[in-house]
């Protein structure tokens, strides 16, 4: 893999012709002439650009029953994307996209042991969204990738993981997290796993509030008040052992540390594995005061879709491009609203540019606009490394100040830096008064002052001014009212989540927008406080 980053566009040249002359025979494949193609400039002639839209007419039909559609090779799984900005739309899997996919995790797994050797002496503490398996009509399986895999994992890397896969399919929201921390504070936990880094914080929250868990820790018992089906019941119960030893050295850690926090009752701990690009960087902030210094991998640039990137270390949430998995496209940020559009290959991107990632993929997805915004770190050789940016255009314009949720969350972590605050729930969205007026809904972590709570907003509406030139414009010529920070109820964001949850939202993958135009957004939580500037 290294070798082939001296060359990227050689490797992906090659990969292209790879998969084009494997589909060439398909219905796609014959309609856009790829046998036709011999260069990449031929196949930017040839086929165009796709999104979910055009290709659900495909999906469509193989879901149906159809084969040789996009692939020669038959379609074994769909995985259901999380629907958390958009429909849910299904992705095509076949045995090749998905070994495929498993050499880019591989790589990804070789870098963390290689920095990190010692993640495999305990257990993992993975997260995920259970399959929830259903059927199309032609009997292929469909639901969360994630899950899937878990689920079918070999044995002998099953034992691997703490938590039994049937913990996730309890519905209720509080016992499906009493049970994942029961099982997991019994055990030498040495990485913790899961897409969202809020789902880390909100599990080391539920930990302080379940400290009576030791007795059932103890006595090998699962507490009688859990929600769920009795057969999972029954079968986590005959799994548990009693654990006095354990329940004991718990019970002198609570003593002497006065706390229950993962640095103490996990000591081995040696990493956490999460997504560190984009919006959830606010959570990020959160980690050290549960777990000190432990380093944290990102998971790269990663979808249902695609996985496009290998972050190599924990420093930061940059990856390189996964050149000999999937090819690449990319449209720069501005060019998008436009009508003609400059493609460029992964050797045309220039570091600090922002561009728009076309994929095609092994699983049959050709010029697929995955509407996924990067950024350009660096390079490693002279393959280009990415972050993850934000999903879409996502931005809001109420004067003309085209407000990008990046450049809002930028102000705002710089914001609550500046005042050495924590956040657990941060989000922007617009007020329709007489100027219309941003409000930002805030649920803090731990106690703040009315003065802390005024000057946060200050520091808030100072910062988009230096990130957003025509924000500070709007708001200088008063076409805009000065903001307002709504301050929301402690534990509204848990409840709001546990809502979404259960409405069928991705639990491991779930995000609450940071920035959107309804109005009626902040009529999900119960509002405490209001400052303004004025």
């Amino acid at each position: 893999f290294e070798r082939s980053t001296l060359n990227p566009t050689k490797a992906q040249k090659k990969l292209l012709l790879e998969y084009l002359s494997r589909n060439r025979s398909t219905e796609y494949g014959k309609k856009y002439h790829f046998s036709e193609v011999r260069s990449v400039a031929d196949y930017q002639m040839l086929v165009p650009m796709s999104d979910s839209e055009s290709v659900f007419p495909y999906v469509k039909r193989i879901v149906k029953g159809a084969q040789n559609v996009l692939t020669k090779d038959r379609v074994v799984f769909f995985g259901l994307t999380s629907g958390t900005t958009g429909k849910p739309k299904l992705i095509p899997v076949t045995k090749f996209s998905r070994a495929k996919k498993s050499k880019t995790l591989n790589l990804w797994a070789y870098y963390i042991s290689h920095d990190h050797p010692g993640v495999l002496d305990g257990k993992i503490l993975a997260i995920i969204n259970p399959e929830d398996e259903a059927f199309t009509e032609s009997g292929i399986p469909y639901g969360a990738e994630s899950g899937h895999a878990y689920k079918n994992l070999p044995p002998i890397i099953r034992d691997i993981y703490a938590i039994p896969y049937d913990v996730f399919h309890i519905k209720d929201y509080e016992s499906r997290y009493y049970c994942i921390i029961r099982i997991a504070m019994g055990q030498n936990i040495t990485t913790i796993a899961t897409l969202n880094p809020s789902t880390i914080i909100l599990l080391c929250q539920k930990i302080e509030k379940y400290k009576d868990i030791l007795d059932d820790i103890e006595k090998g018992t699962l507490y009688r008040g859990i929600n769920g089906p009795v057969d999972i019941r029954r079968h986590l119960e005959m799994s548990l052992k009693p654990g006095p030893q354990r329940a004991n050295e718990l019970k002198n850690i609570l003593k002497e540390k006065k706390a229950f926090l993962p640095k103490y009752f996990w000591p081995n701990l040696e990493l956490i594995e999460c997504w560190k690009g984009g919006t959830v960087k606010i959570y990020l902030k959160e980690l050290p005061q549960y777990f000190g210094d432990t380093p944290v991998r990102d998971f790269g640039c990663l979808s249902t879709e695609a996985r496009a990137s290998i972050p190599m270390g924990d420093e930061s949430s940059g990856g390189v491009l996964a050149i000999n998995t999937n090819f690449y496209e990319f449209i720069p940020k501005e060019d998008m609203a436009k009508r003609q559009k400059r493609f460029l290959l992964c050797d045309e991107l220039e570091k600090g540019r922002e561009y728009f990632i076309i994929v095609t993929t092994p699983g049959g997805l050709y010029r697929y606009n995955i509407d996924d915004i990067i950024t350009v770190k660096g390079f490693f050789n002279n393959t280009p490394m990415i972050e993850f940016v934000q999903k879409g255009l996502n931005a809001v314009s109420v004067m003309g100040e085209k407000l990008y949720e990046s450049q809002l969350n930028e102000a705002v972590n710089r914001a609550v830096d500046k005042n050495k605050l924590l956040l657990e729930f941060f989000c922007a969205s617009v007020q329709p008064d007489k100027p219309p007026r941003y409000v930002f809904l805030v649920e803090f972590d731990g106690s703040v002052s009315s003065s802390g709570k005024k000057d946060l907003l200050k520091s808030i509406e100072e910062e988009l001014g230096k990130e957003n030139a025509e924000y500070k414009y709007v708001r200088d010529a008063q076409l805009l009212a000065s903001p307002i920070l709504k301050v929301v109820r402690k534990g509204e964001f848990e409840r709001y989540r546990a809502r979404r949850v259960t409405e069928g939202a991705n639990d491991s993958q779930f995000k609450a927008p940071e920035l959107t135009c309804d109005e009626n957004f902040q009529k999900n939580f119960v509002i405490e406080e209001e400052f303004g500037l004025d």
